[in-house]
């Protein structure tokens, strides 16, 4: 288990949607959110499944408070709190999908880590069946590069071939 993480709104949500967000514990000692992603995984759209797991969280997931919001460029309010959360905390990770808020934490010099990549980390570690917890991911509406996931599920495979 490492430190403390940082998690932007995307990334839980489709962690809750595929039963792997209760694995974060093993991979993180815990994990931190602004308000503000707690704000955007209770509010609609959101699957009752998502709403219902944010209403009662877990002991691992605490929500701290920003000391000042700063708004950046390209950025969903989720996503700009969570970089200034790992700023304040001095948290060096972040697990972040969208693209414009990777870039940013990384411009901020912090570590990035998305879904597919916990996932990968959940499978090294034996918690998950990488494929086929990838293949609820593809039944739910989560995007990623066709060349990411082929990459990963390669590595995994070699992982097991070996």
């Amino acid at each position: 288990m490492s430190g403390i993480l940082v998690a932007d709104a995307s990334p839980l949500h489709y962690l809750i949607l595929i039963d792997c967000a209760g694995v974060l514990p093993e991979l993180f000692a815990r994990v931190l959110i602004p308000p503000v992603v707690r704000d955007e995984l209770l509010r609609n759209p959101t699957p009752q499944k998502v709403k219902d797991w944010m209403t009662n969280p877990p002991p691992w997931l605490k929500m701290e408070p920003v000391s000042r919001y700063l708004p950046v460029a390209h950025l969903h309010p989720g996503e700009a709190a969570a970089l200034q959360l790992a700023l304040e905390t001095k948290t060096p990770a972040v697990l972040m999908d969208d693209l414009n808020g990777r870039a940013a934490a990384r411009q901020l010099g912090l570590a990035v880590i998305g879904t597919i990549g916990v996932l990968e980390r959940m499978a090294e570690t034996e918690l998950i069946d990488l494929p086929a917890t990838v293949g609820k991911l593809q039944r739910t509406n989560f995007f990623v590069s066709p060349d990411l996931l082929i990459a990963a599920l390669e590595r995994d495979r070699q992982r097991h071939a070996t």
